[in-house]
Formats: C-alpha cells, sequence, structure tokens
C-alpha cells in the first residue's frame, strides 16, 4: 500500500491540510505504508489506481446474478461461501453471502456482504450480532468492500468488534459487488440493505444472536441513522439500537461542508454522489448540476474504479464542479429531502460521535440533528471528541462505542443526554 508522490509545496499543502482535517488514512506518503484503516483519497487517477490495485481482490462468479424471475423477500440468501482471501487477524473467520433487498423504488436487487465471526464457542443465544455500514468506497462495482483484501475498513473498527466477541455482517450495498447501481448518500436505500443483511447473514452463519445493533461511519455513519427512521415503522424487536460515527447530518449540510473546504481532493464525493442521486432519480439529466469539466470527468472515471475515480475529480478546483444554481433541481431537493436524519421517527437508542474537527459531518451539523431527535422525545447520547478529524474519530471513539453496545446487549437501560424537555 505504497505510492510515491512529488513533495511539491502545492503537494505538501494538500497533504497537511489532509492530514489536519483527519484524512491522513486516504493519502499514502513516499514510500509509506500505513497500518490500516479506509484509504479512499488520492491526489491524482494514477494515484489512486495504484492503491486500487494494491487492494483489490478479483471479481469472482460468486458475485454473477441475474434478474429476479419473481420477486423474492428481502432478507433471503441467496448464497454463501466461505472466504480465505481476506487479510484477517487469526482466528477470526469470513463467509460471503449474497442476499436480496429492495432498491429506493421497492425493487427487487441482490446485495453482497461478508459475515465475520470470532475465534471460539458462541455464548449463549450465540454471538452478539453487529450490523456494519461502511463508509465511502466509491460507487463502481469493484468498490465492494468485500472485494478487498482489507474488507476497505480494517482496524479501523471493524476488525475490532470481532476480536471483542461480535459477529458482523458488512453489507456492501446494492450496486457495490453485484450488477445494478449504487444508491450512493440515500440512507433510506443504504439502510434498507443493512437490515436486509441480518437476516441473510444468519441463514448463512449458525449461532449468530436474534438480537442486533448497527454501527456506521461517515455514508455508513448516515445510513445507521436511516436504519434507525426504517426502524421507526418496521419496530423489529431485536433491533437493540444505532451507532452513528461521524455520521450524523443532513446531507445538505455535509455537501456544503465539503464545498466550503475547496479541497480538489474531496471533489470525488460530489461527483459520487452526482451518482447517488442518479440512481434514485433516473430522470435527472446531470449536464443541470455538474459543469462541462465535471461532466466529462463523470462519463470518463466515475464508474472506473475506486481510490482511482475519487483521484481523478482532484484535477479540477471545487468551484467547478457543480453549477451555480445545482440546488434548484428538483430531484436534487427531493433527494436532500430524504436524507434528514430524525425528520420522522426512529426506533431505538442512539450513540451519536463526532470529532470536533471533522470538515465534514461537522460538530454544528450534528448538534442540530442531536436536537431534532432529542425534540422527537428519541433517547440519544451524543459526545463529541475535540481535536479528532472524520476518520480519528472511529479510533478515539472505540471504546465508548463498545461499552454502549455492551450495555444494549446487556438489557440496561440506554443512557441519553438530551436536555430535559
Amino acid at each position: 500500500m505504497s505510492q510515491s508522490i512529488a513533495a511539491s509545496p502545492g503537494l505538501l499543502r494538500v497533504i497537511s491540510i489532509l492530514m489536519a482535517a483527519g484524512f491522513l488514512p486516504g493519502v499514502i506518503l513516499a514510500q509509506q505504508s500505513l497500518a490500516g484503516g479506509a484509504n479512499l483519497f488520492a491526489l491524482s487517477r494514477q494515484a489512486g489506481e495504484e492503491i486500487d490495485a494494491e487492494r483489490a481482490l478479483s471479481l469472482t462468479q460468486f458475485y454473477a446474478t441475474e434478474a429476479p424471475k419473481k420477486e423474492t423477500a428481502p432478507g433471503t440468501l441467496v448464497r454463501s461461501e466461505t472466504a480465505t482471501d481476506y487479510a484477517l487477524p487469526p482466528g477470526i473467520t469470513a463467509t460471503r453471502i449474497l442476499y436480496h433487498t429492495r432498491t429506493a423504488n421497492n425493487v427487487d436487487a441482490i446485495a453482497s456482504a461478508v459475515v465475520l465471526a470470532p475465534y471460539g464457542q458462541p455464548p449463549a443465544g450465540g454471538w452478539p450480532l453487529l450490523a456494519w455500514s461502511h463508509g465511502t468506497s466509491g460507487v463502481a462495482r469493484e468498490c465492494a468492500p468485500s472485494r478487498m483484501k482489507s474488507l476497505f475498513y480494517n482496524w479501523e473498527g471493524l476488525y475490532e468488534y470481532v476480536l471483542m466477541g461480535y459477529a458482523v455482517v458488512a453489507t456492501d450495498y446494492a450496486g457495490l459487488g453485484t450488477p445494478g447501481r449504487h444508491a450512493y448518500l440515500d440512507m433510506l436505500s443504504n439502510g434498507m440493505d443493512v437490515i436486509h443483511s441480518v437476516p441473510a447473514a444468519r441463514a448463512a452463519v449458525p449461532h449468530l444472536s436474534e438480537k442486533w445493533v448497527v454501527v456506521g461511519h461517515s455514508q455508513g455513519g448516515l445510513s445507521s441513522l436511516g436504519v434507525a427512521q426504517l426502524e421507526g415503522t418496521i419496530q423489529d424487536p431485536d433491533f437493540l439500537g444505532t451507532v452513528a460515527i461521524a455520521g450524523a447530518s443532513d446531507l445538505e449540510d455535509g455537501l456544503d461542508s465539503v464545498l466550503r473546504a475547496r479541497m480538489p481532493v474531496l471533489n470525488g464525493l460530489v461527483a459520487f454522489w452526482a451518482y447517488g442521486v442518479k440512481t434514485v432519480y433516473p430522470e435527472l439529466d446531470l449536464k443541470d448540476v455538474l459543469t462541462a469539466n465535471a461532466i466529462a470527468i463523470y462519463n470518463a472515471s466515475v464508474a472506473d474504479g475506486c481510490s482511482a475515480a475519487s483521484g481523478a475529480f482532484a484535477a479540477i478546483p471545487t468551484e467547478e464542479v457543480l453549477l451555480p444554481d445545482w440546488k434548484k433541481n428538483k430531484y436534487i431537493q427531493q433527494f436532500l429531502a430524504r436524507d434528514q436524519p430524525g425528520k420522522l421517527p426512529t426506533y431505538g437508542p442512539l450513540l451519536l460521535a463526532g470529532g470536533g474537527d471533522d470538515i465534514l459531518f461537522t460538530d454544528s451539523a450534528s448538534r442540530k440533528i442531536f436536537q431534532r431527535l432529542c425534540s422527537a422525545r428519541a433517547r440519544v447520547q451524543r459526545t463529541v471528541y475535540p481535536g479528532l478529524g472524520h476518520d480519528p474519530v472511529v479510533y478515539g471513539s472505540l471504546r465508548d462505542q463498545l461499552n454502549w453496545i455492551a450495555a444494549r446487549f446487556a438489557g440496561e437501560p440506554a443512557p441519553s443526554n438530551c436536555p430535559a424537555p
């Protein structure tokens, strides 16, 4: 996982900004290998191609799917296989699965996932189950974490959960891994993929508990709040609660933060988001939202690689990605309205963990979601970790996450620091 870059003053400035913002795991300094964690961002397409090639697993027939001949209940397992090609800590077992889910338009779709199980004998009732919702990995089929040696996140939370005695089902989301389009940053589509991964995991892997908790970071943090909202209708009695790490924000606030940062290395997030809107609303004409320069890169690169696609968009200034009146488009407005956590009732207690120095899902945006959830009488514990950015907060909050999760499985009352009504 090494990548050489010229140490020009301009690049050094970008690197220093990324380090301050907490994005160091996404930038590989010259000849330096980082220990682990999600690494999407690249300073160029070529640099991104090197990152993608280093972590990629080959596409196998396991992921081949046909259009469903008849509608099948979401959560139904299609097939599973033991996986031995991941770089896992000793003793952890991995099982790939395909399962039925639903698109934003309630159409049957197939998603892929990986189930990780701890070493040893499961406790009575089975391994306590976490449904993991990952952060941005791209929008191309090869950007599925299950098609990466490291499962994309590796030591950025994911492996630690399993080593602490939890089974984890980690969805790729529909359109990543399997054929189709990925509804990037649509918290309800992504959340549905998470929910339906749970019964599929139980069908594939023995000794998983009925009780479960959702944990997500970044895109997955927003998705985990989508799970909480969807559960407001489903009300699964075995669903114990939500952990949202660096994900509590209205999507519009998150996009505004990216644009305000004016860091070209983050431009790919905006392009991926446009792809997600087009997935949910195929009628959208991207020429009404993206500039001509951005459209040219989008058509050539958005679904061609993961870090490579992200790096391709770093070639233009941030202000040359979106048209000035992009927010006036009716499909954009509808998409942003779908992705406002807490606007509708949620189910189960929530833990919100945010970084005080996160420039994407900011402290102020998180506070707004917290206040909204509290006003709706949800039980919410919110903690801000000063000095931590978007990715470092996953590590910094880990002990608090694990304590909160253990208490949910133990049946203890959930804490809340909502103000008194």
